[in-house]
């Protein structure tokens, strides 16, 4: 079957068995690209691109461990360590998930929240708001207030985290 790569655009050769009724995810051997491929029928497939998950923390460890912890799903995974940093990116790609931080170093994670709800194009972006300060309940508060569809503190368990983001995601 011929795959088209739906960013660098090379075309390939594969030989695929799969169930009809279950996408496949793909790596473009040229730019490695990941991105699902859903066959329709078995002469005719749809290229389908991953959600963009988005993860805006300062601590590059908690970075790194999100990026381990979320590895096997079938999304592209970004990061920014600011505000400022995520909001560049969340103006050049189209994002699905935003996990945020509330405590970053140049603007708070809630102004960043804010920000994005009042922007048109931006303003449907889903987001989980994340905190490592012991003040859950205050602090979920604030989030959701500003906008955040859900919260989280780091002391989670990942299928807690892998749980909400399937709910956040409508998976």
């Amino acid at each position: 079957m011929k795959i088209q790569c739906p960013k660098c655009r090379t075309n390939y050769q594969t030989r695929v068995l799969v169930d009809s009724h279950s996408p496949l995810q793909a790596t473009c051997p040229k730019c490695q690209y990941r991105f699902l491929v859903a066959f329709n029928t078995p002469d005719s497939l749809k290229i389908l691109a991953l959600p963009k998950i988005l993860i805006v923390d300062d601590a590059r460890f908690f970075r790194e461990l999100l990026l381990e912890l979320l590895a096997e799903r079938q999304a592209e995974l970004l990061t920014a360590d600011t505000a400022k940093g995520a909001w560049e990116r969340l103006q050049l790609d189209d994002v699905a998930l935003l996990i945020v931080d509330i405590n970053l170093p140049d603007v708070s994670g809630l102004k960043l929240i804010t920000q994005i709800r009042q922007h048109e194009k931006l303003k449907n972006t889903r987001i989980l708001c994340v905190s490592g300060v012991y003040r859950q309940d205050d602090d979920a508060l604030k989030a959701l207030r500003a906008g955040a569809d859900d919260f989280i503190s780091k002391s989670f368990k990942p299928d807690e985290l892998n749980q909400r983001i399937d709910k956040l995601l409508n998976l």
